[in-house]
């Protein structure tokens, strides 16, 4: 197929081919189980929210972080003393959220947005998913329930109220929200968009006091 080359440009092409997949087996991202740099991992283990943090978040598959009592200044999580900070995953990762003596777990993690206020993580809003049916998100939500605390009554009052609003109305959206307080105000949100038929699911973290 290459017979057409001279012998000269055949050799570098196959030395280029070795060299780049020697760099590539030698890189970061091609290891199998990385170890996150000073960069791209906290001192208290969490993740950074930097941009090289996120990035290992993108290949080890979870997000490690810690809000209100014993989190670390924003500064040091690779945040501005004031800053928002958003990131859509390469993949879903798992959260683990730490808050106190709490440790709360979510899957399928899209994407995340972090608010740093006065050099704390004020808030931690987690994109579970962008695209889902109504029922799927709900049954999401019901699934978390038990962990975060939220009132399956108030859950289930939502499909009756989405029947109202889809009857009267062909465009807008429908906004359902569910939260309790323990370690840290956790609040779930669904808006379902009426003209696509769409739901997206948004979990938020926020530190107590």
């Amino acid at each position: 197929m290459l017979s057409w080359l001279p012998a000269s440009i055949l050799i570098l092409i196959i030395a280029g081919v070795v060299f780049a997949t020697v760099a590539v087996e030698n890189s970061w991202w091609a290891q199998e189980a990385p170890v996150g740099s000073e960069d791209q991992t906290a001192t208290d283990g969490g993740s950074k929210l930097s941009d090289a943090g996120l990035d290992y978040v993108n290949v080890d598959g979870v997000l490690r972080v810690r809000v209100g009592d014993g989190a670390l200044p924003a500064t040091e999580l690779g945040l501005g003393a004031d800053e928002e900070k958003s990131a859509t995953f390469r993949r879903p990762v798992r959260a683990v959220v730490a808050a106190e003596d709490q440790v709360f777990v979510v899957d399928d993690v899209e994407s995340m947005v972090a608010i740093a206020h006065d050099d704390e993580l004020s808030s931690l809003r987690l994109g579970v998913g962008q695209a889902l049916p109504w029922a799927s998100a709900v049954g999401t939500v019901r699934g978390l329930a038990d962990q975060f605390g939220w009132d399956p009554a108030e859950i289930a009052s939502w499909d009756a109220e989405i029947s109202d609003f889809t009857r009267d109305h062909t465009d807008g959206s429908y906004t359902a929200e569910v939260s309790a307080t323990s370690a840290a105000t956790v609040t779930g949100a669904l808006v379902f968009d009426r003209a696509s038929g769409y739901t997206t699911l948004t979990i938020t973290f926020e530190p107590v006091g």
